[in-house]
């Protein structure tokens, strides 16, 4: 009989680990806007996991910066509609730079 609730129990928990996921990339994506031709990156962001996302609306290099040491990390080039991935260490802040709208997931924001 106890196997007869193993598939259903398994099941409802894939879909709330789904859920549960999702609901932390919505809640944590933020995209650093251009405003009227001028970057206006004031923004930090620091990274929820290890791997954050990177997106854009124009093709550009995005460099990411360790408000601490200085030290950056760059994603190369990116087009429009293509994300990139980066490595970045967990619990740091960073500033970003880099042409157009950028996009990245999932990290917390502040604004200076």
């Amino acid at each position: 009989m106890k196997r007869k609730w193993l598939i259903p129990c398994l099941i409802v928990v894939i879909v709330i680990a789904i859920l549960f996921y999702t609901g932390i990339q919505r809640t944590h994506t933020f995209t650093l806007a251009e405003r009227n031709g001028v970057a206006f990156k004031s923004e930090q962001i620091q990274p929820l996991f290890e791997t954050i996302r990177v997106s854009g609306d124009c093709d550009t290099d995005v460099i990411f910066t360790d408000i601490e040491t200085g030290e950056t990390y760059t994603v190369g080039y990116i087009t429009s509609g293509v994300s990139e991935k980066i490595k970045l260490q967990k619990g740091k802040w960073y500033t970003v730079e880099g042409a157009g709208n950028i996009t990245v997931s999932p990290v917390n924001i502040r604004i200076e």
